[in-house]
């Protein structure tokens, strides 16, 4: 969507660099400017791990190279494990040697601004015991869009994890901000221009990109369903039928055309979701499953909503609609959590990412407590219903 900047915000913006340069020296000045805080805390029981891997997709060439070679990802996963207090939490950045660049170019922005973000921690740990006390946990996936990282939204993967869930994100390669294999081998943006969503760039990128996601999507499904000896998944306690899925953004397209085409989807939380891209006979036909879309009042192409809402309508399973006004698309990631300097730049919107963040977490947890763990819909409902200054709709078929 197209970032409007407010006068004062240019204005201090303009201080800020001028501070830096008069200095020669962001370290002093951008910590005092915009320090960079750790995640929240999660709010459930159990503590929260973390592993990823590079899967191959050997049925499948890599249409974004011209080399004769297979599709990769990279996935991560989150899962329950057993509190350690003595654990070092991770940091949010891997490898910023090469993600810190990457990031740097999607905003514009100088990589001595971002240098400090590397000391910023998750609450998740590696190589913990694995807690299986309570049997099987649900399965959730999630996917990024354009120019997003697998771990984005790495506050609520936590949440859900420390609530009983196994929780699992990809890079996907080449739509990614970066991918970065195990091998150190790296794929670059090149879904699209780094500019605003309006009507030129919507006409220039190639929606079939979108069905590239939805099978990364299936082919985690495909892994998920037999393991065999990955790694990644090795010994962990999930159940391999009834999965939710969640996305933002093109990733929000990708979850609801993934529950279209594929019986193992059971339930679609969007975040913030691009319509645009979800084929017209998704649009059409409707799906039949659950759906919770949450995200900002109005996109700057009206059209997003009106085929959202043509989508819902013509969809028999049941729906949920947040919309939070004050909010932007970034809003709906982990980024107003770590610094007001995302919203002082006009980055994000959110005057207060905690409430936000806590909105976020306890919908996508009653949403899939309902729908993967069987918990009752009149949670989910009164949770919806109690929120302040939102706009809500629900829809229950054959509900009294």
């Amino acid at each position: 969507m197209v970032t409007r900047f407010k006068k004062p915000k240019h204005l201090l913006l303009a201080t800020v660099f001028l501070s830096v340069i008069v200095l020669n020296n962001c370290s002093i000045v951008f910590p005092i400017v915009a320090p960079f805080s750790d995640l929240p805390e999660p709010t459930g029981t159990y503590g929260v791990a973390t592993r990823t891997a590079t899967w191959t997709d050997s049925s499948r060439d890599e249409t974004f190279t011209e080399a004769n070679d297979f599709r990769r990802i990279v996935v991560q996963v989150w899962y329950p494990a057993m509190k350690n207090p003595n654990a070092k939490p991770l940091n949010y950045i891997d490898d910023p040697d090469l993600r810190l660049p990457a990031i740097s170019k999607q905003l514009r922005l100088p990589v001595s601004l971002f240098k400090h973000f590397v000391h910023s921690k998750t609450n998740s740990i590696s190589a913990s015991p694995i807690e299986s006390s309570d049997g099987e946990f649900p399965v959730i996936l999630f996917s990024h869009g354009l120019s997003g990282m697998r771990f984005q939204n790495t506050a609520l993967m936590e949440d859900l994890a420390s609530h009983g869930y196994v929780v699992l994100a990809a890079d996907h390669s080449y739509e990614a901000n970066i991918t970065i294999f195990d091998n150190g081998e790296t794929a670059e943006y090149r879904a699209g221009k780094r500019r605003a969503l309006n009507d030129e760039l919507l006409q220039s990128i190639d929606l079939s990109q979108l069905y590239i996601v939805v099978d990364d999507l299936r082919f985690m499904l495909d892994k998920i369903e037999n393991p065999k000896s990955e790694t990644l998944l090795k010994a962990l306690p999930y159940r391999k039928e009834n999965i939710g899925i969640m996305g933002h953004s093109l990733g929000g397209a990708a979850a609801i055309n993934t529950m279209a085409i594929d019986e193992r989807i059971s339930s679609t939380m969007v975040l913030d979701g691009w319509y645009t891209p979800v084929p017209d006979s998704v649009i059409l036909s409707g799906v039949h499953k659950p759906i919770f879309h949450i995200g900002q009042k109005e996109w700057s192409d009206p059209g997003n909503y009106i085929r959202m809402d043509q989508l819902l309508a013509n969809s028999s399973g049941a729906i949920f609609k947040v919309l939070i006004p004050g909010t932007m698309h970034t809003d709906f990631t982990d980024m107003p959590l770590f610094t007001p300097f995302s919203h002082f730049i006009g980055y994000t919107a959110i005057d207060d990412p905690d409430r936000l963040n806590a909105l976020l977490r306890k919908s996508a947890l009653r949403f899939f407590d309902a729908y993967l763990k069987g918990h009752p819909v009149a949670d989910l409902k009164f949770q919806i219903s109690s929120e302040q200054d939102v706009t809500s709709y629900i829809f229950i078929p054959n509900a009294p």
